[in-house]
Parts: structure tokens; C-alpha cells; sequence
């Protein structure tokens, strides 16, 4: 059985431990992955000259809330640990208990087997990491326990604002989406962006693209050459340029943020690509893509290629990727 690890990062960083390491696996939480490997030894040796990583927290056991309990007391039945105990739970997501009250539940029942409480000077740990509905439960010692890369918190604190750190969760949505289509990204000579502020996918495209035009009345963290900055609404703008790609990521009502891609159309080359993001209404999202995509539909020359959800995308949040015929 491979051993499995939590690992934590700084929010927005997760894109780049991915590229670093193929084998990582993304959560649906900001700043923690998943890792498999044949040991902790090995997993270890992997991920130690990584500049990015926090912490690396292994895992024994890993099942579904209602499991918990099982789990920690088999887990301290196999291992016989002696001393006083503490428990410890880190919670993501949203639950009907809170995380003290696990910790004290789960503690009742520890205590159950003859082991003594101690907050501060316990002997052991029982650590229970939960990620919505899933939990990973390990028993640590002096001997076996989590690993802090203190060089890389200090370092975090310390890079250069703009130019190592993600301007915002957006930026992980356009590193993800060349990575997993990079044939719309190729010999791209201008792009337009949409609602373009703080400029997350700006910064990215600026990379891939000789010109990107950056609509967006509010200011940018980012500042290149190659990055025409208009700060106008959309509805105002006018380009003369043919372009290659548009992109659009605006925070509006599905409807209201796609017919701001309308008006660019006619500059849109043959074949040129469209990447839409749907910001859906919350439980509404399937209701919300139905009535874009029959908006689409009535399109001249636009043909939706894809409907994907990003590993970046929020629970509500759909990426289209559409593309110019005719």
C-alpha cells in the first residue's frame, strides 16, 4: 500500500507544486494537495528542494467523517502509544460541528481507553485533518510527525509581490488551462481580456502573446510592454486589431458577462478561440450554462468546442472554450 501525505502551501501556489511534481494531486481546498508515494522516505526525497511547500503532514488513515472514530481507535489499538494524548483537528469546508467539538468528542472516547488528557505536555497526537467529507487521521510522536519547511515560510514572506505570487486565484485558472490546451495558446500574436483587473490572467498571457489588450476601468498589478492597458468598461472600447484569442473571467451575471464578448466578435480571426468563464448563481449553476448555451446557439459562426471544470474553477464556476467558423 503506497503512503499517502497532506501538503500545505501558500494559496495561489498550488498550480506551480503541480508542475514541480506530476505525481501531487489537487484538493478543492486553496493551499492543500495530496501526495502518494512507496514511503514516506521517498515522498520526502521528492518534494525537499521544492521552494513551495510548507509543511508535509503524513497520513495514516483516510475515510469518511463517520469514520473517524473507528479509524483513530484502530489506529491506536495497532500502535499501543503510551502517555497522555491531545487531539488536534484541522477542518475545511463546511460542517455541522466545529472543530472543538470533534476534539473533545473524540477525545471522551480516547479517554475511554485509559489514556490521560494533556494539552500541552502530551505524549502524543491524534491529528485529524478534514476536507469537507473526507479524513485523514495520523497518531504523532517526538518520532513520527508532521514536517515544517521553515525555510520556505520565512521565504514566502519574503518574495516580491507581483512577480513570484499569483495575483489572484485567476491566474491558476489560465496556467491550468495552457497546460491542459495548449494548441490555443500557440503563435497567439493579440489577445483581448476581459474585466482584465487585478490582472491575474494578464500577467499569463503577457507570457504567451506579443500584445494583450487588458479592458478594465480598474487598476493593474501588473505592468509589461506588451500589456495595452484600457481602462474602460468593455461597452466602451472599440479594436481595430484582428485578434487571436478573447478572453473573459468577469465577475457578472452569466448572460450580462458573455454579451460583453459580442461586441468583439467581428475582430475575432477564423478559428480564433474564446475562453468564457460562467460564474454561476449559488445552486443554480446547471440553469445557468443552459441559458448561455442556447444563447450560443443562436450565435452566428461560434461553436462551443468545450465545457470543462477546472480544478481552479469554484464549485459554481464552468469554463466554455468556443471557437470562430466560417
Amino acid at each position: 500500500m503506497k503512503t499517502l501525505a497532506l501538503i500545505t502551501t501558500k494559496p495561489g501556489f498550488e498550480d506551480r507544486l503541480k508542475r514541480e511534481f506530476s505525481f501531487i494531486k489537487y484538493t478543492p481546498f486553496r493551499g492543500i494537495l495530496k501526495v502518494k508515494g512507496e514511503s514516506l522516505e521517498e515522498i520526502l526525497e521528492e518534494i525537499k528542494k521544492s521552494k513551495y511547500i510548507f509543511k508535509l503532514i503524513p497520513i495514516e488513515r483516510e475515510g469518511s467523517l463517520e469514520d473517524i472514530e473507528n479509524l483513530t481507535l484502530s489506529l491506536i489499538e495497532e500502535k499501543k502509544p503510551r502517555g497522555s494524548f491531545v487531539v488536534r483537528c484541522n477542518r475545511r469546508g463546511r460542517h455541522s460541528f466545529t472543530s472543538e467539538e470533534l476534539e473533545r468528542a473524540l477525545g471522551e472516547k480516547i479517554r475511554e481507553l485509559g489514556y490521560k488528557v494533556s494539552l500541552k505536555n502530551f505524549d502524543f497526537k491524534v491529528n485529524v485533518e478534514i476536507l469537507q467529507d473526507k479524513a485523514y487521521i495520523s497518531l504523532f510522536t517526538k518520532d513520527f510527525k508532521e514536517i515544517v519547511f521553515e525555510e520556505n515560510i520565512r521565504r514566502m514572506e519574503r518574495i516580491n509581490k507581483y512577480k513570484e505570487r499569483p495575483i489572484s486565484r485567476a491566474e491558476n485558472k489560465i496556467r491550468e488551462l495552457i497546460d491542459k490546451f495548449p494548441h490555443i495558446f500557440k503563435d497567439l500574436n493579440v489577445v483581448l481580456d476581459i474585466g482584465s483587473a487585478p490582472g491575474g490572467w494578464v500577467k499569463v498571457l503577457s507570457e504567451v502573446s506579443k500584445k494583450v489588450y487588458a479592458v478594465d476601468p480598474a487598476e493593474l498589478k501588473v505592468k509589461r510592454e506588451n500589456i495595452v492597458h484600457i481602462k474602460k468598461r468593455a461597452e466602451e472600447v472599440e479594436i481595430e486589431e484582428t485578434l487571436d484569442l478573447i478572453t473573459n473571467d468577469t465577475n457578472l451575471y452569466p448572460l450580462e458577462s458573455f454579451s460583453l464578448i459580442e461586441r468583439f466578435l467581428k475582430n475575432l480571426k477564423n478559428n480564433g478561440y474564446i475562453i468564457y468563464t460562467l460564474k454561476g448563481e449559488r445552486g443554480k449553476v446547471k440553469d445557468n450554462l443552459r441559458e448561455v448555451l442556447s444563447y450560443i446557439d443562436k450565435l452566428e459562426n461560434i461553436k462551443l468546442e468545450k465545457v470543462v471544470k477546472l480544478k481552479s474553477n469554484t464549485r459554481w464556476e464552468r469554463t466554455l472554450i468556443l471557437r470562430k467558423v466560417g
